[in-house]
């Protein structure tokens, strides 16, 4: 069984602390990224009792990788 990251956050999320929440290499396949994104969603998502903070970093992790949130910043 493969060990979760446990957080300790940055304060601007990288490519690679991504990576790590998301459980993939920072250079994998778009539909790799999204059933990573989609299985930890489906274990914190808030309306399921799980963390709003936790859900925000998966989905900032998705987009990050994604292209969708560039590297040290804040726009989307």
């Amino acid at each position: 069984m493969r060990a979760y990251y446990k957080g300790g956050f940055l304060p601007e999320m990288t490519r690679r602390e991504a990576a790590l929440i998301l459980g993939v290499r920072e250079s994998a396949a778009e539909n790799k990224i999204k059933a990573a994104h989609k299985k930890i969603m489906i274990a914190n998502h808030p309306d399921s009792g799980g963390s709003s903070f936790i859900a925000t970093k998966v989905n900032e992790a998705k987009d990050m990788l994604l292209g969708k949130r560039k590297s040290g910043s804040n726009i989307f």
